[in-house]
């Protein structure tokens, strides 16, 4: 494979890569960058007369920038980015033609898992990073998981989040400010904290990227993780720079949650779970609050012994069933997209046919229902339930979970296997629910039955919203390598096969 002509073009890109970023003044082109980041999110991300440049990308110079830039001291202030766009514009194509996809037509878009990893994470509107943070605020706040955090930074999470607030607000005034200036945005002590926790200067990024990001194939050099989703500050002797603001967000709600299962696993991860679906059923209870909503523990009391789903909210004749899951994917499948990676991970984290979890666990709760299985007391509270709407509800939110040819067919595929067929459910995630319920209001109820219904149950729970309220901004989108590729055939055909 190595002595194929593509493969050695694609190497070649992914050196000229790296070569024309390291001739960009490093810390000074982060002022460019930064103002860069600031149009394309005025402009909702897609600028119409810079149809090129896109967030991704832009994220991936600046951290490679931040990693390779130049530390010349005949540094000059930074005009474009050019030469560095245009090869990794090539570097992605070449790398696009060489990954893997699926020949089955039922799983022929498999290939956009890749692509939603790799690009939404730079795509994220000032008001979606207020919510994500407000939600990380909240489930840090949990008791079991503030000693967590205490004990390990010295200050609770809700200090932790609130104490962002601020720099983040400053940064995106100008991208950067000397460490005193910074301190006096708050109590210093923990300013002080967070700078330690998403701040790095140049040898500890090198370190990080290459100890834990950096991959041995240049046909996964363009889904590399980027440095700058744990540490979107860049510290050069005293001066702090953020080149993407917007990414304190990231960093202190999902980065912070992968962060803190690397490190300490189980310890972080248990409790978190707790507080996770304890948040899930505070906002069923808000969204719907006419609804009984019985958690777990609830239906315990009630007698119930076997498996069962986290937090359920009966309205009249409606039950929405909620099963929390903290991640869809694992790191291979985000950056590969292999649908036999996808396979495995959905058989763990999806629908554990074996175990009988995840979406199963959804489906024999409401078979228990029908079968009028449950204890009595427990029965009661269903009695009068006719129609199910059952969720798999990720921390990680994981784009266009739903549709049939990325992962749907698949998920599909292993119910069968286990003898469960015709199964309606939907993946959403919790940012996602936090949506509905405000921008659904009183017909929050009447959204759900209509998300499940066949024009709407394959895009996006917040593509849904943006639909029925107007909020453009909940609508995610993603760009694609340029020219006539085998990702763009696929997906244009689809889009023609679902539009019509």
């Amino acid at each position: 494979m190595d002595n194929e002509p593509s493969m050695r073009r694609l190497r070649i890109a992914a050196q000229q890569y790296v070569y024309a970023v390291s001739k960009l003044p490093y810390p000074a082109a982060f002022d460019f960058i930064h103002t860069q980041f600031a149009r394309l999110v005025a402009h909702d991300f897609h600028i119409e007369q810079m149809a090129w440049l896109n967030p991704y990308e832009l994220a991936s110079v600046a951290n490679y920038i931040a990693i390779y830039g130049s530390t010349s001291p005949k540094q000059r202030p930074l005009s474009n980015v050019a030469e560095s766009l245009n090869a990794l514009k090539t570097l992605w194509k070449l790398a696009e033609d060489e990954g893997d996809y699926s020949d089955d037509p039922a799983y022929e878009a498999t290939f956009a898992m890749r692509w939603v990893y790799q690009q939404m994470p730079f795509s994220i509107h000032p008001l979606r990073v207020a919510r994500v943070m407000s939600l990380m605020r909240s489930l840090l706040s949990f008791s079991e998981v503030e000693s967590y955090v205490r004990n390990k930074l010295g200050l609770s999470g809700e200090r932790l989040v609130a104490s962002c607030v601020p720099l983040l607000n400053s940064f995106l005034k100008r991208s950067r400010y000397d460490e005193g200036d910074l301190l006096r945005t708050g109590a210093s002590e923990d300013v002080r904290t967070v700078l330690d926790l998403i701040a790095a200067n140049r040898p500890a990024r090198r370190a990080f990227f290459n100890g834990k990001l950096k991959v041995k194939s240049p046909v996964e050099v363009p889904y590399e993780l980027n440095t700058l989703l744990r540490f979107p500050i860049i510290k050069h002797e005293s001066v702090y720079y953020a080149p993407y603001p917007e990414l304190i967000g990231y960093a202190v709600t999902r980065g912070l949650f992968f962060r803190f299962c690397e490190e300490d696993g189980d310890v972080f991860r248990k409790p978190f779970v707790r507080s996770y679906e304890a948040d899930t059923a505070s906002i069923l209870a808000s969204m719907l609050p006419s609804a009984e909503v019985l958690t777990e523990q609830d239906e315990r009391r009630l007698g119930w012994k076997g498996k069962t789903n986290d937090v359920t909210a009966i309205w009249a004749d409606c039950a929405l069933l909620i099963e929390c899951k903290l991640s869809g994917l694992f790191v291979e499948a985000k950056r590969t997209a292999s649908p036999e990676v996808i396979i495995a991970d959905v058989r763990k984290q999806i629908a554990d046919g074996q175990s009988r979890r995840g979406l199963f666990q959804l489906y024999d709760k409401c078979e228990a229902i029908r079968s009028k299985t449950l204890p009595a007391a427990l029965m009661e509270k269903y009695a009068n339930v006719k129609r199910f709407f059952p969720v798999l509800l990720l921390f990680d939110a994981v784009n266009f979970a739903n549709a049939a040819e990325t992962i749907g067919n698949i998920i599909k595929d292993e119910l069968g296997a286990y003898g469960v067929r015709d199964f309606q459910y939907q993946i959403w995630h919790l940012e996602e629910l936090s949506w509905l319920a405000e921008c659904g209001g009183d017909e929050a109820m009447a959204w759900v039955v209509e998300k499940f219904s066949p024009l709407s149950e394959t895009v996006d729970l917040n593509t849904f919203v943006a639909n029925r309220s107007g909020r453009e901004y909940l609508r995610p989108a993603m760009y694609m390598p340029e020219g006539d590729t085998r990702a763009y055939r696929i997906l244009k055909r689809l889009s023609t096969k679902y539009i019509a």
